[in-house]
């Protein structure tokens, strides 16, 4: 006998549907604050340094870090930030996205305690899309969507 509304069977579904709207939840705000607090910005400067040949102070940030070959390095952070959070957004190719923006992140945190800086927003970004790389998108993302499509054929 069954104590509540739900079968032990049912119950496991509607536990796997939390799971799975939680990492939507989690997918959409990470990805909608970094490409827009971060992302879409530094891809316009990444854009017009190295299409434009404009200055980008951010490469001598990225060159003060000790990477060889700052602007290549400077211009992979701005497409990992802009590309790849609307990658994890819309749950495409969404764990190698995520791994990009954990090793972005990564850096960023190591930038910012070397200079003494709060680490927070780095730390919560960083612990946001390793959680994605370990969990994966869940289902409600376009890697689940084309996986099961490619099932059902």
């Amino acid at each position: 006998m069954t104590t509540g509304i739900v079968s032990p069977e049912r119950g496991h579904d509607v536990k796997a549907a939390a799971v799975d709207i939680g990492l939507l939840v989690l997918r959409l705000g990470i990805a909608g604050l970094m490409f827009a607090q971060h992302g879409w910005a530094r891809l316009g400067r990444a854009f017009s340094y190295a299409v434009l040949g404009d200055e980008w102070p951010f490469t001598n940030l990225v060159a003060g870090l000790g990477f060889p070959m700052a602007g290549m390095f400077a211009v992979a952070s701005a497409l990992s930030e802009s590309i790849g959070a609307a990658l994890v957004g819309i749950g495409l190719l969404a764990r190698c996205a995520a791994a990009f923006l954990a090793l972005d992140m990564t850096v960023a945190l190591y930038n910012e305690i070397s200079g003494g800086d709060p680490i927070e927003l780095p730390a919560l970004y960083f612990i946001a899309t390793l959680t994605l790389l370990i969990t994966g998108p869940g289902r409600y993302a376009l890697d689940t969507v084309l996986s099961e499509r490619r099932t059902w054929r």
